[in-house]
């Protein structure tokens, strides 16, 4: 998604600045791997800190992997790309208005698991539940009991997807002060939602945008939505074995997540 709307004229892409393993900025603030701010929470330290990744001051070897720094001299615009910020999404909207409303892309957490267990970042070993020491915890502390249950490093990737992806989910100004977009729905009809942001945008679709529809993302390792878009959705059904998928339903079905289930399509009304 980041790397399509890239592809606009004089725009430059941001990447992870909320990878604190790779960015001092946030770390300083004692930011988690994906912290969460009480929506309604003053804090200007914080603040402050956004203000300057927005204005392009947030750049080093990392946050500039997609991009030139001199593109960033040159630019009229900047896509910041985050696979940490959706606790966030209820906080950095009260607090900064956005002319393009930011876009909260929802996946499968089966898929979303499948996916970071082929990676090499996730490759240590699981030695239980690691609940983050940072600012408002709040939302792992009320679930410690459960989280320092979990035995496997699949259970406790879903159950991370569920605190942080349900907060603007449930959020009532869901889909209203940002572009809520189910990864399963993009796969299908790349055009049609891509065509409902821009016009959420006021803007026209550009055709340098359709054009890279079919192109994988540069960290993508298994393309497979090439072959069959449905093949793409269910890959992870061959990647877990009914028992972890059954442990995995049982963490959606603690945390009350009723949008996916063990279907590959989210259940959306």
């Amino acid at each position: 998604m980041a790397e399509l709307i890239g592809q606009l004229p004089k725009t430059a892409l941001l990447w992870e600045p909320l990878n604190v393993a790779r960015v001092d900025h946030f770390k300083r603030l004692n930011f988690s791997l994906r912290q969460y701010i009480p929506e309604d929470e003053n804090w200007p330290q914080a603040q402050e800190a956004f203000k300057q990744l927005f204005r392009g001051k947030v750049l080093n070897y990392y946050t500039c992997s997609f991009s030139s720094p001199f593109d960033f001299l040159f630019a009229e615009r900047m896509v910041v790309k985050f696979c940490r910020g959706n606790a966030l999404l209820p906080w950095l909207t009260r607090f900064f208005n956005f002319t393009y409303q930011p876009i909260f892309l929802v996946r499968h957490p089966f898929a979303v698991a499948a996916s970071q267990l082929s990676h090499p970042a996730w490759a240590s070993e699981f030695k239980g539940y690691n609940i983050p020491d940072s600012p408002f915890n709040e939302i792992y502390l009320q679930h410690s009991d459960f989280l320092l249950s979990l035995k496997h490093k699949y259970e406790a990737l879903v159950a991370t997807w569920c605190l942080t992806n349900l907060i603007p989910l449930r959020n009532p100004r869901n889909n209203r002060d940002w572009i809520t977009v189910y990864y399963e729905n993009l796969i299908l009809n790349p055009e049609q939602q891509l065509g409902n942001i821009f016009n959420r945008w006021n803007t026209p679709l550009p055709a340098s945008v359709l054009k890279h529809i079919t192109i994988p993302s540069a960290t993508t390792r298994d393309a497979t939505f090439r072959q069959s878009r449905e093949k793409q959705l269910s890959k992870w059904k061959r990647f877990f074995d009914k028992t972890q998928t059954e442990r995995m339903t049982a963490v959606l079905q603690y945390f009350g997540v009723t949008e996916y289930t063990t279907d590959i399509f989210p259940h959306l009304d």
